[in-house]
């Protein structure tokens, strides 16, 4: 989705942020030190007689990090609500620290963000 690459632009290109999955490459074998995926879902928000009004897109995001990961968070927080999203949840699994995934060996934090629109997304 356009909307999330315009409201992260000052993470790139140190983190990058990229739909689906970050993949290695032949001249990328490794994931950076941090970076950012996500996936959209859209659906129908509002509608009158002559069809429908609004849109909302759901914005799963997922910040991956070799490091501690909550300084990028509060910039993605900051960055993602300027750009007009409403954050739905946020959550990094942990106790007292960011919560660390042992097959990945990074932090990482998740959020679903909402942003409605009047047109579809697409």
């Amino acid at each position: 989705m356009k909307a999330v690459q315009q409201a992260l632009p000052s993470l790139m290109p140190d983190i990058p942020v990229v739909a689906g999955v970050w993949r290695t490459t032949s001249a990328d074998p490794n994931p950076p030190e941090q970076y950012i995926v996500y996936s959209t879902t859209t659906s129908e928000d509002s509608s009158a007689d002559d069809g429908i009004t609004g849109y909302k897109t759901f914005v799963y995001l997922n910040l991956w990090s070799d490091t501690d990961p909550l300084a990028t968070a509060k910039r993605v927080n900051e960055l993602m609500y300027a750009a007009g999203f409403g954050m739905l949840e946020m959550s990094d699994k942990g106790y007292n620290q960011p919560a660390y995934d042992t097959a990945t060996r990074q932090y990482t934090v998740q959020w679903t963000w909402v942003l409605y629109t009047e047109d579809c997304p697409i």
